[in-house]
Protein backbone atom coordinates (compact mmCIF):
# COMPACT_ATOMS: atom_id res chain seq x y z
CA UNK A 1 0.00 0.00 0.00
CA UNK A 2 3.01 2.33 -0.02
CA UNK A 3 2.20 3.23 -3.60
CA UNK A 4 -1.34 4.25 -2.62
CA UNK A 5 -0.07 6.39 0.26
CA UNK A 6 2.32 8.23 -2.06
CA UNK A 7 -0.50 8.84 -4.51
CA UNK A 8 -2.72 10.25 -1.80
CA UNK A 9 0.11 12.43 -0.49
CA UNK A 10 0.33 14.15 -3.86
CA UNK A 11 -3.39 14.55 -4.48
CA UNK A 12 -6.42 13.76 -2.35
CA UNK A 13 -8.22 10.57 -3.39
CA UNK A 14 -11.78 11.80 -2.98
CA UNK A 15 -14.71 9.56 -2.09
CA UNK A 16 -17.41 10.34 -4.65
CA UNK A 17 -20.54 8.46 -5.66
CA UNK A 18 -20.98 7.59 -9.33
CA UNK A 19 -24.16 9.69 -9.41
CA UNK A 20 -22.19 12.86 -8.70
CA UNK A 21 -19.09 11.93 -10.69
CA UNK A 22 -21.06 11.21 -13.87
CA UNK A 23 -22.85 14.56 -13.68
CA UNK A 24 -19.61 16.52 -13.51
CA UNK A 25 -18.78 18.39 -16.71
CA UNK A 26 -16.43 21.16 -15.55
CA UNK A 27 -12.75 20.57 -16.31
CA UNK A 28 -9.96 22.93 -15.22
CA UNK A 29 -6.21 22.88 -15.73
CA UNK A 30 -3.85 24.96 -13.60
CA UNK A 31 -0.35 25.96 -14.57
CA UNK A 32 1.84 24.28 -17.18
CA UNK A 33 1.51 20.90 -18.86
CA UNK A 34 2.78 19.10 -15.77
CA UNK A 35 0.22 20.74 -13.48
CA UNK A 36 -2.68 18.53 -12.39
CA UNK A 37 -6.01 18.63 -14.19
CA UNK A 38 -9.24 18.62 -12.23
CA UNK A 39 -12.85 17.59 -12.70
CA UNK A 40 -15.02 19.95 -10.64
CA UNK A 41 -18.10 18.15 -9.29
CA UNK A 42 -21.41 19.82 -8.34
CA UNK A 43 -20.49 19.71 -4.63
CA UNK A 44 -17.18 21.48 -5.23
CA UNK A 45 -14.74 18.56 -5.31
CA UNK A 46 -11.59 19.41 -7.29
CA UNK A 47 -11.07 15.84 -8.34
CA UNK A 48 -7.74 14.76 -9.77
CA UNK A 49 -7.85 11.37 -8.04
CA UNK A 50 -10.65 9.40 -6.46
CA UNK A 51 -11.12 6.31 -4.33
CA UNK A 52 -14.02 3.97 -5.14
CA UNK A 53 -15.20 0.56 -3.99
CA UNK A 54 -17.87 -1.25 -5.94
CA UNK A 55 -18.94 -4.29 -7.93
CA UNK A 56 -17.39 -4.98 -11.33
CA UNK A 57 -20.34 -5.96 -13.53
CA UNK A 58 -18.60 -5.97 -16.91
CA UNK A 59 -15.06 -6.28 -18.30
CA UNK A 60 -14.27 -6.02 -22.01
CA UNK A 61 -11.12 -5.84 -24.10
CA UNK A 62 -11.81 -3.00 -26.54
CA UNK A 63 -8.27 -2.56 -27.87
CA UNK A 64 -7.43 -3.30 -31.49
CA UNK A 65 -3.64 -3.17 -31.74
CA UNK A 66 -3.01 -3.46 -28.00
CA UNK A 67 -4.89 -4.43 -24.88
CA UNK A 68 -7.27 -1.77 -23.61
CA UNK A 69 -9.66 -3.00 -20.98
CA UNK A 70 -12.92 -1.29 -20.09
CA UNK A 71 -14.71 -2.15 -16.87
CA UNK A 72 -17.95 -0.95 -15.35
CA UNK A 73 -17.98 -0.65 -11.58
CA UNK A 74 -21.30 -0.14 -9.85
CA UNK A 75 -22.03 1.54 -6.55
CA UNK A 76 -25.61 1.92 -5.24
CA UNK A 77 -26.05 5.21 -7.14
CA UNK A 78 -24.66 4.44 -10.60
CA UNK A 79 -21.73 3.10 -12.59
CA UNK A 80 -18.12 4.23 -13.01
CA UNK A 81 -16.39 3.56 -16.33
CA UNK A 82 -12.78 2.43 -15.87
CA UNK A 83 -10.12 2.09 -18.59
CA UNK A 84 -6.76 0.33 -18.22
CA UNK A 85 -4.22 -0.08 -21.01
CA UNK A 86 -0.49 -0.19 -21.69
CA UNK A 87 0.21 2.64 -19.25
CA UNK A 88 -1.64 0.80 -16.46
CA UNK A 89 -0.20 -2.72 -17.00
CA UNK A 90 -0.90 -4.06 -13.51
CA UNK A 91 -4.52 -2.88 -13.61
CA UNK A 92 -4.96 -4.24 -17.14
CA UNK A 93 -3.71 -7.68 -16.07
CA UNK A 94 -5.92 -7.58 -12.98
CA UNK A 95 -9.03 -6.81 -15.05
CA UNK A 96 -8.17 -9.37 -17.73
CA UNK A 97 -8.05 -12.13 -15.10
CA UNK A 98 -11.04 -10.96 -13.06
CA UNK A 99 -14.07 -13.21 -12.69
CA UNK A 100 -17.19 -11.01 -12.93
CA UNK A 101 -18.95 -10.07 -10.70
CA UNK A 102 -16.39 -9.06 -8.10
CA UNK A 103 -15.85 -6.39 -5.47
CA UNK A 104 -12.85 -4.15 -6.12
CA UNK A 105 -11.23 -1.10 -4.56
CA UNK A 106 -9.60 1.45 -6.86
CA UNK A 107 -7.48 4.55 -6.50
CA UNK A 108 -7.48 6.21 -9.90
CA UNK A 109 -7.24 9.43 -11.84
CA UNK A 110 -10.28 11.24 -13.17
CA UNK A 111 -10.11 11.57 -16.94
CA UNK A 112 -12.14 13.63 -19.41
CA UNK A 113 -12.89 13.05 -23.08
CA UNK A 114 -14.57 15.87 -24.96
CA UNK A 115 -15.46 15.11 -28.60
CA UNK A 116 -16.10 17.85 -31.12
CA UNK A 117 -19.85 17.92 -30.46
CA UNK A 118 -19.21 19.51 -27.06
CA UNK A 119 -20.22 16.50 -24.96
CA UNK A 120 -18.06 15.62 -21.96
CA UNK A 121 -17.35 11.99 -21.02
CA UNK A 122 -15.45 11.19 -17.86
CA UNK A 123 -13.83 7.98 -16.71
CA UNK A 124 -11.31 6.60 -14.25
CA UNK A 125 -7.75 5.41 -15.03
CA UNK A 126 -6.71 3.04 -12.20
CA UNK A 127 -3.37 3.49 -10.48
CA UNK A 128 -4.04 0.94 -7.75
CA UNK A 129 -6.66 -1.81 -7.97
CA UNK A 130 -7.27 -4.59 -5.47
CA UNK A 131 -9.89 -7.16 -4.61
CA UNK A 132 -12.39 -6.08 -1.96
CA UNK A 133 -15.43 -7.56 -0.23
CA UNK A 134 -18.97 -6.58 0.69
CA UNK A 135 -18.01 -5.18 4.10
CA UNK A 136 -15.41 -2.88 2.54
CA UNK A 137 -17.95 -1.73 -0.05
CA UNK A 138 -20.54 -1.00 2.66
CA UNK A 139 -17.96 0.89 4.71
CA UNK A 140 -17.08 2.96 1.64
CA UNK A 141 -20.74 3.74 0.98
CA UNK A 142 -21.23 5.00 4.54
CA UNK A 143 -18.05 7.09 4.47
CA UNK A 144 -18.88 8.51 1.04
CA UNK A 145 -22.45 9.29 2.11
CA UNK A 146 -21.20 11.18 5.17
CA UNK A 147 -18.69 13.23 3.19
CA UNK A 148 -21.14 13.93 0.36
CA UNK A 149 -23.72 15.27 2.82
CA UNK A 150 -21.03 17.48 4.38
CA UNK A 151 -20.23 18.93 0.96
CA UNK A 152 -23.92 19.46 0.20
CA UNK A 153 -24.20 21.41 3.43
CA UNK A 154 -21.28 23.64 2.41
CA UNK A 155 -22.96 24.25 -0.96
CA UNK A 156 -26.24 25.17 0.72
CA UNK A 157 -24.45 27.64 2.98
CA UNK A 158 -22.63 29.05 -0.04
CA UNK A 159 -25.83 29.60 -1.99
CA UNK A 160 -27.55 31.19 1.00
CA UNK A 161 -24.62 33.50 1.75
CA UNK A 162 -24.94 35.50 -1.46
CA UNK A 163 -21.14 35.72 -1.61
CA UNK A 164 -18.83 34.94 -4.51
CA UNK A 165 -15.14 34.85 -5.42
CA UNK A 166 -12.58 35.30 -2.68
CA UNK A 167 -15.21 36.37 -0.17
CA UNK A 168 -16.97 33.03 -0.58
CA UNK A 169 -13.67 31.12 -0.34
CA UNK A 170 -12.87 32.82 2.96
CA UNK A 171 -16.43 32.24 4.19
CA UNK A 172 -16.25 28.50 3.50
CA UNK A 173 -12.82 28.09 5.06
CA UNK A 174 -14.13 29.72 8.24
CA UNK A 175 -16.96 27.17 8.16
CA UNK A 176 -14.40 24.36 8.10
CA UNK A 177 -13.95 23.64 4.39
CA UNK A 178 -10.44 22.96 3.13
CA UNK A 179 -8.91 25.54 0.75
CA UNK A 180 -9.20 22.99 -2.07
CA UNK A 181 -12.90 22.36 -1.44
CA UNK A 182 -13.62 26.06 -0.94
CA UNK A 183 -12.06 26.88 -4.31
CA UNK A 184 -13.95 24.04 -5.96
CA UNK A 185 -17.24 25.21 -4.48
CA UNK A 186 -16.74 28.71 -5.90
CA UNK A 187 -16.05 27.28 -9.34
CA UNK A 188 -19.01 24.88 -9.14
CA UNK A 189 -21.44 27.67 -8.27
CA UNK A 190 -20.19 29.69 -11.22
CA UNK A 191 -20.54 26.76 -13.63
CA UNK A 192 -23.55 24.66 -12.62
CA UNK A 193 -26.75 26.64 -13.19
CA UNK A 194 -29.24 24.18 -11.66
CA UNK A 195 -27.52 23.43 -8.38
CA UNK A 196 -30.73 23.35 -6.35
CA UNK A 197 -32.11 20.52 -8.48
CA UNK A 198 -28.75 18.72 -8.59
CA UNK A 199 -28.46 19.00 -4.81
CA UNK A 200 -31.88 17.44 -4.19
CA UNK A 201 -31.23 14.60 -6.64
CA UNK A 202 -27.84 13.88 -5.09
CA UNK A 203 -29.26 13.91 -1.57
CA UNK A 204 -31.90 11.38 -2.65
CA UNK A 205 -29.19 9.23 -4.22
CA UNK A 206 -27.20 9.29 -0.97
CA UNK A 207 -30.20 8.22 1.09
CA UNK A 208 -30.97 5.48 -1.41
CA UNK A 209 -27.36 4.26 -1.24
CA UNK A 210 -27.44 3.95 2.55
CA UNK A 211 -30.81 2.20 2.50
CA UNK A 212 -29.55 -0.24 -0.11
CA UNK A 213 -26.73 -1.54 2.07
CA UNK A 214 -28.70 -1.51 5.33
CA UNK A 215 -31.68 -3.56 4.12
CA UNK A 216 -31.95 -7.29 4.55
CA UNK A 217 -32.77 -9.67 1.68
CA UNK A 218 -33.22 -6.69 -0.61
CA UNK A 219 -36.35 -5.46 1.20
CA UNK A 220 -36.51 -1.67 1.54
CA UNK A 221 -36.82 -0.25 5.06
CA UNK A 222 -38.66 2.95 5.85
CA UNK A 223 -36.42 3.96 8.74
CA UNK A 224 -32.67 3.66 8.66
CA UNK A 225 -31.63 1.73 11.74
CA UNK A 226 -29.01 2.47 14.35
CA UNK A 227 -26.46 -0.03 13.06
CA UNK A 228 -25.14 2.00 10.13
CA UNK A 229 -25.20 5.21 12.18
CA UNK A 230 -22.99 3.55 14.79
CA UNK A 231 -20.62 2.41 12.05
CA UNK A 232 -20.13 5.95 10.74
CA UNK A 233 -17.27 7.18 12.88
CA UNK A 234 -17.85 10.90 12.73
CA UNK A 235 -18.21 13.54 15.45
CA UNK A 236 -21.62 13.69 17.07
CA UNK A 237 -23.84 16.74 17.32
CA UNK A 238 -23.20 18.04 20.86
CA UNK A 239 -26.86 19.00 21.30
CA UNK A 240 -28.60 15.86 20.06
CA UNK A 241 -25.84 13.26 20.37
CA UNK A 242 -26.78 11.91 16.94
CA UNK A 243 -24.47 11.23 14.02
CA UNK A 244 -24.70 13.80 11.19
CA UNK A 245 -25.69 11.13 8.67
CA UNK A 246 -28.38 9.77 10.97
CA UNK A 247 -29.78 13.28 11.49
CA UNK A 248 -29.86 13.96 7.76
CA UNK A 249 -31.65 10.72 7.03
CA UNK A 250 -34.15 11.25 9.83
CA UNK A 251 -34.96 14.74 8.57
CA UNK A 252 -35.70 13.35 5.12
CA UNK A 253 -37.93 10.62 6.57
CA UNK A 254 -39.80 13.10 8.79
CA UNK A 255 -40.38 15.32 5.76
CA UNK A 256 -41.72 12.40 3.72
CA UNK A 257 -44.03 11.25 6.52
CA UNK A 258 -45.33 14.79 7.04
CA UNK A 259 -46.11 15.17 3.35
CA UNK A 260 -47.93 11.84 3.33
CA UNK A 261 -49.94 12.72 6.43
CA UNK A 262 -50.97 16.10 5.02
CA UNK A 263 -52.10 14.76 1.64
CA UNK A 264 -55.87 15.52 1.46
CA UNK A 265 -58.19 12.62 0.83
CA UNK A 266 -55.44 10.00 1.05
CA UNK A 267 -55.11 7.63 4.01
CA UNK A 268 -51.71 7.30 5.66
CA UNK A 269 -50.36 3.86 4.78
CA UNK A 270 -47.93 2.16 7.12
CA UNK A 271 -44.78 0.56 5.77
CA UNK A 272 -46.03 -2.96 6.42
CA UNK A 273 -49.12 -2.23 4.28
CA UNK A 274 -47.19 -0.96 1.28
CA UNK A 275 -46.59 -3.18 -1.71
CA UNK A 276 -42.90 -3.81 -2.46
CA UNK A 277 -41.29 -1.69 -5.14
CA UNK A 278 -41.26 -3.22 -8.65
CA UNK A 279 -37.46 -3.27 -8.51
CA UNK A 280 -37.51 -5.40 -5.36
CA UNK A 281 -40.06 -7.79 -6.86
CA UNK A 282 -37.77 -8.20 -9.88
CA UNK A 283 -34.75 -8.73 -7.59
CA UNK A 284 -36.66 -11.50 -5.79
CA UNK A 285 -37.58 -13.10 -9.14
CA UNK A 286 -33.97 -13.14 -10.31
CA UNK A 287 -32.84 -14.50 -6.94
CA UNK A 288 -35.39 -17.33 -7.13
CA UNK A 289 -34.95 -18.29 -10.78
CA UNK A 290 -31.16 -17.98 -11.00
CA UNK A 291 -29.72 -21.24 -9.71
CA UNK A 292 -26.16 -20.21 -10.57
CA UNK A 293 -26.11 -20.31 -14.35
CA UNK A 294 -28.21 -17.22 -14.95
CA UNK A 295 -31.76 -16.72 -16.19
CA UNK A 296 -32.96 -15.45 -19.55
CA UNK A 297 -33.95 -11.79 -19.72
CA UNK A 298 -37.28 -12.72 -21.32
CA UNK A 299 -38.13 -15.12 -18.45
CA UNK A 300 -37.57 -12.36 -15.90
CA UNK A 301 -39.73 -9.95 -17.90
CA UNK A 302 -42.52 -12.52 -18.35
CA UNK A 303 -42.53 -13.51 -14.67
CA UNK A 304 -42.53 -9.88 -13.55
CA UNK A 305 -45.42 -9.03 -15.89
CA UNK A 306 -47.38 -12.00 -14.55
CA UNK A 307 -46.81 -10.49 -11.10
CA UNK A 308 -48.57 -7.34 -12.28
CA UNK A 309 -45.60 -5.14 -13.14
CA UNK A 310 -45.86 -3.02 -16.27
CA UNK A 311 -43.32 -3.70 -19.07
CA UNK A 312 -41.71 -0.25 -18.79
CA UNK A 313 -41.35 -0.71 -15.03
CA UNK A 314 -39.69 -4.08 -15.59
CA UNK A 315 -37.11 -2.54 -17.92
CA UNK A 316 -36.45 0.34 -15.52
CA UNK A 317 -36.21 -2.01 -12.53
CA UNK A 318 -33.68 -4.30 -14.20
CA UNK A 319 -31.55 -1.32 -15.23
CA UNK A 320 -31.60 0.05 -11.69
CA UNK A 321 -30.59 -3.33 -10.24
CA UNK A 322 -27.68 -3.50 -12.69
CA UNK A 323 -26.64 0.06 -11.81
CA UNK A 324 -26.62 -0.90 -8.14
CA UNK A 325 -24.47 -3.93 -8.83
CA UNK A 326 -27.15 -6.36 -7.63
CA UNK A 327 -27.33 -8.22 -10.94
CA UNK A 328 -25.38 -8.20 -14.20
CA UNK A 329 -25.55 -9.40 -17.79
CA UNK A 330 -22.73 -11.92 -18.46
CA UNK A 331 -23.92 -12.13 -22.06
CA UNK A 332 -26.70 -10.53 -24.05
CA UNK A 333 -30.12 -11.79 -23.00
CA UNK A 334 -28.97 -13.44 -19.74
CA UNK A 335 -29.16 -12.03 -16.21
CA UNK A 336 -27.30 -13.27 -13.16
CA UNK A 337 -27.60 -12.23 -9.55
CA UNK A 338 -24.56 -10.89 -7.74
Amino acid sequence: MEKTEKIMDREIAWRIFAHEFNRSNLHVSEGDERAPNYIITPTGVKCNRLFIVGVVTEVENIGKDNNLWRARIADPTGVFTVYAGQYQPEAAIFLSELQVPAYVAIVGKARKYEPEDGSVYISVRPEEINAADEKQRDRWVLDTAERTLERIKFMEESLNSGLSGNELREFLQKKGASPLLADGAVRAIQHYKNLDKIKLELKSAVIHAVKTITTESGAQEKTVGKEQAENVQMSKNPQSGEEPLEQELKMEEIKEEKEEAESPGEPVITETEKAPEPKEVIAAIIDKLDTGKGISYSSVVETAMNAGIKPESVEAGIKELMDEGRCYEPKIGVLRKV
